[in-house]
């Protein structure tokens, strides 16, 4: 049939790593998101709504520890910061 596969028994524990991370819980829906990350890089960042459904909103980049998410409507979830 032509397919491709790929798979993998690599695993990846976080807790043994030296790369910084955070995580961002908005539980009160807004719009706008203001997030302090203070990792001291421009990280990237991945959104969930509370459904664990990724997301793409607008993501600014205010300095190397802030970061400014726009949403066209009010939202909860989280962000992701790696």
């Amino acid at each position: 049939d032509n397919l491709d596969y790929f798979i993998t028994i690599l695993q990846y524990d976080t807790s043994l790593s030296n790369d910084k991370n955070y995580v961002f819980n908005k539980t009160v829906a807004s719009s706008t998101w203001m997030i302090t990350h203070n990792l001291n890089k421009y990280c990237a960042v991945d959104v969930v709504d509370d459904n664990d459904v990724i997301i793409y909103p607008n993501v600014d980049y205010t300095s190397l520890n802030t970061v400014t998410i726009t949403f066209s409507s009010n939202q909860t979830g989280y962000a992701y910061f790696n």
